[in-house]
């Protein structure tokens, strides 16, 4: 039986598409927002991690192209304007709550990025608690983060559904016990039916 749904955030709960953001905050340059992407999104565990300090961090990010320095800088700056929170957030977390589910959240995220993302985030007061990857120092799917939200609200693997974009996110939920569905390509149509299925035993 289930009684816990640990859900991750981007791309569950927030929406983002980097290529795109890129492409809008500079003026429509595909080409730039390309090689901006390569750059930062290589080393973008290091920002979930929350290990490196910003300006650590961007030093990361320019190592390999110093002369996007001033690029990186301002893509870093207006981060938060990526992301969008699902219109559907608060009513599904309100109507699982009502069910009786304990709510959290475990979740690969930066303290800088969560600052910037107040607003989108503003359902986290819905939940009854969570582990962001930058507060234990580790990232999915690192078991050891699994470890952790399960020691802090003394869960039941067993009793625990966990939904992940990320295949291998899902896989490492199982490895340590947990149920999990996978919200494939931002469908939640077929993840909601996943999650119910599990709901229903």
């Amino acid at each position: 039986m289930i009684k816990t749904i640990i859900f991750d955030i981007g791309g569950v709960l927030i929406g983002y598409n980097w290529l795109d953001f890129l492409t809008q905050l500079f003026n429509g340059d595909e080409d730039l927002a390309k090689r901006l992407k390569e750059h930062i999104f290589k080393n973008w565990a290091e920002v979930d991690r929350g290990v490196l300090s910003d300006e650590e961090l961007l030093d990361l990010f320019s190592k390999d192209a110093p002369e996007l320095r001033k690029e990186i800088e301002y893509f870093w700056e207006h981060v938060g304007e990526a992301l969008w929170q699902f219109d559907f957030t608060k009513d599904w977390l309100k109507e699982l709550k009502a069910r009786g589910y304990q709510l959290l959240y475990l979740s690969n995220w930066s303290q800088h990025v969560r600052d910037c993302a107040e607003k989108q985030l503003d359902f986290l007061p819905l939940m009854d608690g969570g582990v962001f990857s930058y507060k234990v120092k580790l990232i999915k799917p690192d078991h050891a983060i699994y470890q952790e939200i399960i020691k802090k609200y003394n869960l039941t693997p067993s009793e625990c559904v966990f939904l992940d974009d990320k295949l291998e996110n899902c896989e490492a939920a199982r490895e340590c016990g947990l149920h999990a569905v996978q919200v494939v390509d931002h469908n939640h149509d077929i993840a909601l039916a996943g999650l119910e299925a599990l709901l229903e035993k």
